[in-house]
Order: structure tokens, then sequence, then C-alpha cells
């Protein structure tokens, strides 16, 4: 009996391995390629658009509305670009820390038909840089459910911090879903939320119902401080 206990505790340790081992792979590589979005083909992209600009000023043909046409679509590509890459690597988390890198995730998600509600609460930026990102990628992954899924026109998001514990909630008005149908939901990215969660030995729960009565989410995380 000890023997198989011990067996089944060092597979679950491997599990833990294998999965913290997976993440860090998969940051470091979403990482990577954001600096070459950003740094790389977007610094090339903005340098186009200034020697574009600067000739378009120089130019006789002031009128020249194709020329125009041509520096607003590259400055979109250079815009849309960018998001591309905050998707991949998240600026802001890096610049400025964890709790102004959610509150700008909180507000790329709002709309004019969907008001967020982002709520801090004694969240410091001195936890470790692998723990912030995999808070920060929960949080994406959550509000990206309620705008794809939800039909939500209003989110409360909570985010806090005592001691060791790191907690998220979110609520939503939106119609929810039935939770038996749960797992046949893979576009709904549950499994990667639980990966992530699992990776801060933490908890999740989520309470929903297809009764129109919205759902409600919320995780538990272990961090160092």
């Amino acid at each position: 009996m000890n023997y198989q206990q011990e067996l089944k505790y060092m597979v679950q340790q491997y599990q833990v391995k294998l999965t913290r081992a997976m993440i860090n792979g998969q940051d470091e590589e979403r990482n990577r390629l954001g600096r070459d979005l950003h740094d790389g083909l977007g610094g090339m992209l903005a340098a186009v658009k200034i020697n574009l600009s600067g000739w378009s000023a120089k130019s006789s043909m002031t009128d020249d509305q194709e020329l125009g046409s041509i520096v607003n679509r590259l400055d979109n590509s250079i815009t849309e670009l960018r998001s591309i890459a905050g998707n991949l690597m998240p600026v802001s988390l890096l610049k400025f820390g964890l709790e102004v890198s959610l509150r700008d995730l909180s507000e790329s998600f709002m709309s004019d038909s969907l008001v967020i509600d982002f709520q801090c609460l004694d969240v410091i930026d001195g936890l470790p840089v692998d723990q912030q990102m995999t808070i920060y990628r929960i949080v994406q992954e959550l509000l990206n459910n309620v705008a794809k899924h939800s039909k939500a026109k209003n989110v409360l998001l909570q985010c806090s911090l005592s001691l060791n514990n790191f907690m998220i909630t979110i609520e939503d008005d939106g119609v929810g879903f039935d939770m038996e149908s749960l797992k046949e939901k893979k576009g709904m990215g549950i499994s990667n939320i639980k990966t992530r969660v699992a990776y801060l030995d933490g908890k999740f729960d989520i309470v929903s119902g297809n009764n129109g009565q919205g759902t409600h989410v919320n995780i538990e995380l272990k961090v160092s401080i």
C-alpha cells in the first residue's frame, strides 16, 4: 500500500513538472514571437510609413488620395500587428506590472455593448514573472470566453492578493450555459484555464446555467511573494 501511494505521488509530481515545462515553453515561444513581430516587422513597417509620409509632404501632389490611402492602410496594419504582438507578449505586463496590464486587458475587451468593471485589491508587482504571466493568461482566456460566448452586457472582474493566495472572480450577466455540456465546449478554452490553474496549484470553480442567470467563476491560485 505504501509503495502504491508513493508511486501515485511520483506520477502526480511528474505530471506537475511536465505541465509547468509545457506552459513555460509556450510562454517563452509566445514572448519570442511577440518581440520579433513588435520590434522586427513592426519597426520596419513604421519606418516605411515615416518614409512615405515624408515623401508625401514634400511631393507637389498634395491631393494624391491614393498615396494617403496607402499610408492609412499601412497605419492600420501597424495597429493590427501591435495588437497581435500584444496578445503574444503583453508588453504592459513587462513594463508596468500585473495590475496595470490586467486593467489594460480589461479595457481592450470593452465595447459599446460590453462594460467591464475591473477591481484590484492589494495586488503587488513582487510576484515572479512566470506567475504574473500565468495569471494574465488565465484572465485573458476568461475575458475571451465572455466576449465570444456569453452575450453579456456587464462583467465584474475582481483580482486580489492575500498572503500567498491570488483570487480571481469574474461574473457576467450573459446567457450562461448548461454545466453538463461543459466538457463538450472545447472552444471555451476551459482546459487551458484548468491547466494554468494547476500550474499554480490552484482551485477552479464555475457556476452557470442556461436560464439567463449568467456565469460566475472563482479561481484561487498559490503564489510566492
